[in-house]
């Protein structure tokens, strides 16, 4: 009952913070506390070994639509949470009208019915009203910039799920059965079937447009660039997570090692050279969400119990300090007038000592510096890597970030007499707490064996090294200027970048 209370809550607060005008920030303050007191309770009954499933309809289990509580789910319901409260707290003040919260509480709402569904099909409704939600709340401010962001979005996205929706066609005609359970089985019994390699790139395809993978999410620079830096927060903490644990739950059905692999290598390395070339401080942050969903990728293609947890720990990491930079770089654009670096580097002293401190807390956070959540994360994913190739490719995106990071260090290098509003403060702590806190947090979802055999020296070594090499090359390129191709980010060559990533997908898939 709890899995099936957590959404529906949010949806009847929704509906009723149409009325109340602007007393809907208080209906939000209800909906955050209902929404802690049932995830709460879930957490207890996982803790006691509690099975936690729910069929609605009155059918029978795995032919009904069903909810299943896991430690997939419970993690990242507790970021989106978190991620809700923040966004709150920073936009307390703000006079936003009250379709605002209708929209924040339906994409939370279908956010948490996302984490624990286990059906297909359901999964697609609700990756559809999470389209819909995150498309009005993109144009929000309904600014021309934003508007055509927002319809970039909702037409790609429209093109993935249509792809995801043939895909559970395929699967419907072959096993009768859309439960992710029930599908498994059905798959393990016939591995070799023509028609598994087809459903799962199908599958994998479509709703990789809506997981931050650079080849199918190309939607993704713009419309984080554009929105209101709470949308932004909530577009890379939230919808784009609820994109990869439809990916995490396919891995348990589909041979899906490979394929993850290839395309968490591409994504991680095509988001941080992106990221590096470019100083709109939006659109950095956009490129490096690229850049870090290949973490997770290659975490679950890893295929092994730590890599995969730590996949799962960096999901709920990045979701903290992300939102954290995208609010607080939000906050410098607005004080500045443009999101430029070098317009922002001239007028940093108009920005507040808060903010520069949330965006320092961020930088610690993303690249990696011990104690910080991106540690203490990446350290349990590359524990469960045994490959030298993988192990590669996460030291070239960790090196990445932290060149393209350093770039915003000299926003931190001034003393400035401007404050911030107490509750944007207060979204800036919540959120810092956790990225400095996250060690602890981590033992609650990682067991100690594992924690303990990946939090040692080498892995110290390894960050320190990244951060060094990462710090040379912002030093070489600094004051330097490369172009990478940017038609790809246009509505007719990203509408073929997904078709051509289903059939790269399919090919590896079918033939390696």
């Amino acid at each position: 009952m709890e899995l099936v209370l957590l959404p529906l809550i949010r949806f009847a607060i929704g509906a009723l913070s149409m009325g109340v005008g602007r007393r809907s920030r208080f209906l939000a303050v209800l909906a955050h506390l209902c929404d802690a007191a049932l995830l709460a309770r879930i957490a207890l009954l996982l803790a006691r070994g509690t099975a936690l499933d729910a069929t609605l309809g009155g059918w029978a289990d795995r032919v009904g639509i069903g909810f299943s509580g896991d430690l997939i789910g419970l993690p990242i319901a507790a970021l989106i949470w978190g991620l809700a409260v923040a966004v709150s707290l920073h936009t307390w003040k703000d006079e936003l009208r009250a379709y605002f919260y209708v929209l924040l509480h339906f994409l939370i709402g279908a956010a948490y019915a996302m984490v624990f569904t286990e059906d297909l099909f359901n999964a697609y409704v609700i990756l559809e009203l999470l389209t819909l939600a995150s498309f009005l709340l993109v144009g929000y401010e309904r600014k021309p910039r934003q508007i055509w962001a927002s319809l970039r979005y909702l037409f790609l996205c429209s093109v993935g799920m249509s792809l995801f929706l043939l895909g559970i066609a395929v699967v419907y005609y072959h096993t009768g059965t859309l439960n992710l359970s029930a599908l498994a089985a059905h798959v393990a019994r016939a591995p070799a079937a023509p028609w598994i390699p087809l459903a799962a790139a199908l599958l994998v395809g479509g709703v990789a447009v809506k997981a931050g993978i650079f080849l199918f999410s190309l939607w993704l620079p713009a419309a984080h660039a554009r929105a209101m830096p709470a949308v932004s927060a909530l577009l890379s903490g939230v919808v784009i997570k609820m994109g990869v644990v439809e990916l995490f739950r396919l891995a348990g059905v589909f041979p899906l090692d490979l394929t993850f692999t290839v395309l968490g290598a591409a994504t991680g390395l095509l988001g941080m050279l992106y990221a590096l070339q470019t100083y709109d401080m939006k659109k950095l942050l956009a490129f490096s969400t690229l850049s870090q969903i290949g973490y997770l990728l290659i975490g679950f293609g890893a295929g092994s119990q730590a890599s995969r947890l730590g996949a799962l720990d960096y999901a709920v990491a990045h979701g903290l300090f992300k939102a954290l930079l995208f609010l607080a770089v939000g906050q410098a654009v607005a004080c500045v007038g443009s999101p430029d670096l070098r317009a922002l580097t001239l007028n940093r002293r108009t920005i507040p000592r808060g903010t520069r401190i949330a965006i320092a807390v961020g930088i610690l956070g993303i690249v990696g510096i011990p104690p910080f959540a991106g540690f203490a994360a990446k350290a349990v994913l590359e524990s469960g890597v045994h490959s030298l190739f993988v192990h590669a490719m996460v030291a070239l995106i960790s090196v990445g970030t932290a060149a393209s990071f350093s770039k915003l260090l000299p926003l931190l290098s001034v003393r400035s007499a401007a404050r911030c509003r107490g509750a944007t403060v207060s979204a800036y702590a919540w959120l810092g707490g956790g990225i400095a806190l996250f060690l602890p947090l981590s033992a609650t979802l990682v067991p100690r064996s594992i924690l303990s055999a990946s939090w040692h020296w080498p892995a110290y070594l390894e960050a320190g090294l990244a951060l060094a090499l990462g710090y040379g090359i912002h030093r070489i390129l600094r004051g330097r200027s490369f172009r990478l191709p940017q038609r790809v980010f246009r509505v007719e060559e990203g509408t073929l970048a997904v078709v051509a990533g289903v059939l790269i997908v399919f090919s590896l898939l079918r033939f390696a």
